[in-house]
């Protein structure tokens, strides 16, 4: 015979799932962000994104990036410990260097970017794991 304690009834777990599902739901009220998945910030992994859409809120105004090329520092070839992401924007006026969260389909990449270049569209992130 099994004890009261062993037996979950179907109540049980239907009320634990409404539970789960409600803690969702205010969770999406009250502005509280639910956990995304993260890119992972290594060589191959950014190298699949190229031409790939990036999104940033800078102060409540979303900005678009496209992740325009990804190459080695000083023209030298990428390897897994440095390589420089090359991000596209319609302008980067409002886009000063900082980090940022820049959100992807296929997660987030949380980088220091900051504006490069004379026409005032390019945006660089650099990773270098050498030192």
């Amino acid at each position: 015979m099994l004890s009261r304690r062993a037996v979950v009834s179907r109540r049980t777990v239907l009320a634990g799932g409404a539970g789960a599902v409600a803690v969702g739901a205010v969770a999406a009220v009250v502005g509280v962000p639910l956990l995304r998945r993260t890119v992972p910030l290594e060589l191959a992994a950014v190298r699949a994104l190229v031409g790939g859409r990036f999104t940033t809120d800078v102060e409540g105004t979303m900005h678009v990036l496209t992740l325009a090329a990804v190459s080695g520092p000083a023209g030298a070839a990428p390897t897994s410990d440095a390589f420089a992401l090359t991000f596209r924007a319609a302008s980067t006026r409002d886009l000063p260097g900082a980090v940022r969260t820049l959100a992807h389909d296929d997660g987030d990449l949380v980088l220091y970017v900051g504006p490069v270049g004379p026409d005032g569209t390019d945006l660089e992130a650099v990773v270098d794991r050498t030192v």
